[in-house]
């Protein structure tokens, strides 16, 4: 649910949905789980109970980035609608600022988002979160992630340098890795029961997502449990995940990307953004004397600095960082603006893609 109160406008590329009945917005769904989990399943549920993390699920577009933070971007008007943010933030902190939570309870702990499809999107519901609200994220992450818009440069970085807790999925692509058709599972057909295959081994996977620079952990769908332990999906998926943060190569986690590429080429068909390579800073601009741009989208490498040029003169370099909030961008003071200005990302292949200050 993106929004906060019942009552929601329609708007487009902007998706207000949950499992349960009878649900209007995002604290209906966080009730919902309560008394599930806890309660009778209709309404009630237990004083003291609480849920540890409630993720903003499926993230998929700026235009809902732009209803979860109305409310905390913009006036909060109690009598009018708001974004789930802010509900949130009621429901973490004991408050009442929204109305909807007029008993000032804690019902959850920790809020976070999760995301399969959109990097950009994603680095923005980060960027833009002037407010503490985001602990944790839930991203897709597997051997074919460079195949589209990658995570593991773009989005991933920036939720490590603002302190979210990363948890990894989609390991096998919902299992799109071993033979089932590159959609979301639907019927226990598409289940997968074996421990990987020979020519894919589960354990390589799941060493690649877990030794991505920034991934703290990974869930993964268990679809057999066996006597066996050389059968049981649990106990293999567990021996293979104590490996430490480093314990793979680079030249061992390509080699997992080219045969997970080659045996699986279209497993990630949850990732909607195409691969198209490095972009050029985004949206540069120059105010007096100084240029500001956020941060370019990265290709299969990391990015290593940005260039400023005045009249194709090469005048300054800035080193890249992850770039935890949209409201500082990079910035370089030049000496004498001109009005041919171009900055050019540079990636850590070498890779260089250049915009201009319109």
């Amino acid at each position: 649910m993106r929004w906060g109160k019942p009552g929601w406008p329609i708007k487009q590329n902007v998706r207000n949905i949950s499992n349960g009945e009878n649900v209007q917005c995002a604290v209906d769904d966080v009730k919902r789980s309560l008394t599930q989990i806890f309660g009778d399943g209709e309404g009630s549920y237990p004083e003291g109970a609480y849920l540890d993390m409630v993720l903003c699920h499926t993230l998929q577009s700026t235009e809902e980035v732009d209803v979860l933070y109305q409310g905390l971007e913009t006036p909060l008007d109690p009598d009018k609608n708001f974004g789930a943010l802010v509900a949130l933030r009621d429901l973490r902190d004991g408050t009442n600022h929204t109305g909807m939570n007029p008993k000032k309870e804690k019902l959850i702990k920790h809020i976070g988002f999760s995301g399969h499809t959109n990097p950009p999107a994603m680095m923005d519901m980060i960027q833009r979160d002037e407010f503490g609200i985001l602990d944790g994220m839930l991203v897709a992450i597997n051997a074919n992630d460079k195949t589209k818009m990658n995570m593991q440069h773009n989005v991933i970085p920036i939720a490590e340098a603002k302190g979210l807790g990363i948890i990894g999925m989609k390991v096998f692509a919902d299992a799109a890795m071993y033979g089932k058709e590159p959609r979301f599972s639907r019927t226990p057909a598409d289940v997968f029961r074996k421990v990987g295959t020979p020519e894919l081994p589960s354990k390589s996977l799941i060493e690649y997502a877990l030794t991505t620079q920034g991934v703290h952990t990974i869930i993964i769908g268990i679809g057999h449990i066996d006597e066996d332990p050389q059968k049981c999906q649990l106990v293999q998926n567990y021996i293979a995940a104590q490996i430490e943060p480093e314990g793979l190569s680079l030249e061992e986690r390509r080699k997992i990307e080219e045969t997970t590429k080659t045996l699986r080429p279209e497993s990630n068909y949850f990732m909607t953004f195409n691969k198209v390579g490095l972009s050029g800073p985004r949206g540069p601009k120059l105010v007096e004397n100084i240029v500001t741009w956020q941060s370019a989208v990265a290709g299969d490498d990391p990015i290593s600095h940005y260039e400023v040029y005045v009249n194709d003169e090469l005048v300054g370099k800035v080193e890249h960082q992850p770039q935890i909030l949209k409201s500082k961008p990079f910035l370089f003071d030049l000496e004498k603006p001109d009005s041919k200005i171009m900055i050019t990302a540079v990636d850590k292949a070498g890779n260089r893609a250049t915009s201009k200050i319109p």
